[in-house]
């Protein structure tokens, strides 16, 4: 049985038009080295929605909750699910109940959250292994808009337990994924080690197809010598049969003596072939034998082999799991300390403006930072500039010098009074 895989991510305002163009493959994605766009056009949304991008249907929602008090702007305005399994599960699903199958999780999370506050639920047919992003405003049944208030970690628990066993009822086999142990060391686990586990476990899943493949092939090879064993042994049987029998040989006479020869050397040569026979099938036999010896010995290793990695991607789609648990905690943590910080510095005047403080210096330090980075590389290029202006000047100059020196000489070679001709 497969386990399901359901990850949630928050996203605030300024990460929703990012997701969109992931989603929707607006642009190519060089971060992601796993999507194969030649087959996007298989992706679908299970979500028919009026607006036409995320940012304008969030804000419709938003808009719809009249809240008494503005949207903050670090609040979440966003939440993703993404609803997977490992491959053998969608390799033994038809195109048709691959659909059905994220149809139905989007039925389930769409209660769960309320079908007025879904965005998306996008499809992605064209990675490794199917997935679904199931996108929703967070929404209180009160009608806040409160994240955490939503998922908090008794919801997941709930969420990662009812889901399996809803699309269980609806005849997908697919397991709740292991829980997380009590006291275990956290570790995020971002999207490059998850998608390497993942390829971690295909290939776990190619080598064993491979050694599965092997294993049949030597045992139709013990098979084909069994069957060559057994027709050596009649065949050493018939010679031993022959050499049993007791073949008399006629007595000769005066006139029978040519007949009784012939008849002597007829049964001396049938007992030399039985005997020539027997021979080369013993020793065929015994090769027989030694390689029967040598495949039992392969098969037994590759059976070993066999279980061996099948026992390996168990216990990495457990680690797998575990560790996206382990993620969704950590995730869960650090959101409920950002929002202690923040209800401490909205309650606590004068450590807000103290925070407003600190953080408009650190812009100012920032913003006087690069300027002074600016004006060195300025200066720097300046300085580089006039010395190649100075280079050009002096190249000039050593023209300049080197032309007079030639005019000189040329005017000195003129002034040389002219020879008196040769005497008389």
């Amino acid at each position: 049985m497969s386990f399901l895989v359901l990850h949630m991510d928050k996203f605030k305002k300024e990460a929703v038009r990012g997701i969109q163009s992931h989603n929707k493959r607006e642009r190519e994605s060089h971060s992601n080295p796993d999507i194969d766009y030649e087959r996007s056009n298989h992706n679908y949304d299970l979500h028919e929605s009026a607006a036409d991008n995320y940012v304008e249907a969030i804000q419709n929602r938003i808009d719809d909750l009249l809240l008494v008090k503005a949207v903050r702007k670090d609040a979440v305005h966003m939440c993703g699910l993404i609803v997977s399994s490992d491959s053998a599960f969608f390799e033994k699903l038809t195109s048709e109940d691959t659909r059905r199958f994220f149809e139905e999780s989007k039925a389930f999370l769409t209660e769960f959250v309320g079908a007025e506050n879904v965005i998306s639920a996008m499809v992605h047919l064209d990675e490794k292994t199917p997935h679904m992003h199931f996108l929703h405003v967070p929404v209180t049944p009160d009608g806040r808009l409160n994240a955490n208030n939503i998922y908090t970690r008794e919801s997941l628990k709930t969420l990662q337990t009812e889901l399996p066993r809803y699309l269980q009822s609806r005849g997908f086999d697919v397991q709740r994924g292991i829980e997380q142990e009590s006291g275990a060391a956290k570790k995020h686990l971002n999207t490059r080690e998850f998608k390497q586990q993942q390829n971690a476990l295909a290939n776990l899943e190619k080598e064993a197809q491979a050694v599965s493949v092997e294993l049949e092939r030597k045992q139709r090879e013990e098979s084909e010598l069994q069957e060559r064993l057994q027709s050596y042994e009649r065949q050493a049987q018939d010679a031993e049969k022959e050499l049993s029998e007791k073949s008399e040989i006629p007595q000769a006479s005066m006139f029978s003596y040519k007949d009784a020869l012939e008849t002597a050397q007829r049964i001396i040569e049938r007992q030399k072939k039985a005997l020539a026979a027997k021979s080369i099938v013993d020793a065929q036999n015994e090769k027989q034998q030694a390689e029967i010896k040598t495949l039992h010995e392969t098969v037994s290793g590759l059976h070993t082999k066999v279980a061996h990695l099948e026992m390996e991607k168990s216990e990495e789609q457990n680690r797998s799991t575990a560790r996206i648990l382990k993620l969704h905690d950590e995730n869960r943590k650090l959101a409920a300390r950002i929002e202690e910080t923040e209800k401490f510095f909205r309650w606590n005047l004068d450590a807000y403006q103290m925070r407003e403080e600190y953080e408009r210096e650190q812009r100012e330090e920032a913003r006087r930072k690069a300027e002074e980075q600016k004006r060195l590389a300025w200066e720097q290029e300046e300085r580089a500039r006039q010395a190649q202006e100075q280079e050009r000047q002096q190249a000039l100059e050593a023209e300049r010098q080197r032309q007079e020196r030639e005019q000189q000489r040329a005017q000195s070679l003129e002034r040389r009074p002219r020879g008196m001709g040769m005497g008389r």
